[in-house]
């Protein structure tokens, strides 16, 4: 895909519904997209490394996830007009993580 593609995060959770698998999610959305973005399956607890998460890391995860929700209320909040969403900046497509210490997002464009 192109730097320009839409981009969708779709967090799900395989115990909220029986028939709202994740597979059934991809293949939901690569039918309606019909080519204009990509669908991709990224399940995390596959992609976790290392040995059992300490209580800081579960902490801490809970945290970044709480900032991230909030900051894509904001977002949407922002980029929301007239009944659509108009997120095509470079700071609409962003990651959470520490910088100098302190909790940042940073575009997704400067992470190269």
């Amino acid at each position: 895909s192109s730097p320009q593609s839409p981009s969708l995060l779709l967090p799900s959770n395989e115990k909220c519904h029986e028939h709202y698998t994740t597979e059934f999610l991809y293949n939901l959305y690569s039918s309606e997209g019909k080519g204009i973005f990509d669908c991709r399956i990224n399940v995390l607890g596959h992609l976790q490394q290392g040995g059992a998460p300490t209580p800081f890391d579960r902490n801490y995860g809970t945290k970044l996830g709480v900032k991230a929700v909030l900051w894509m209320s904001e977002k949407l909040q922002q980029v929301y007009s007239k009944g659509r969403v108009f997120a095509n900046s470079g700071d609409t497509a962003c990651v959470i993580g520490l910088r100098k210490k302190v909790v940042a997002f940073s575009p997704v464009t400067e992470l190269k």
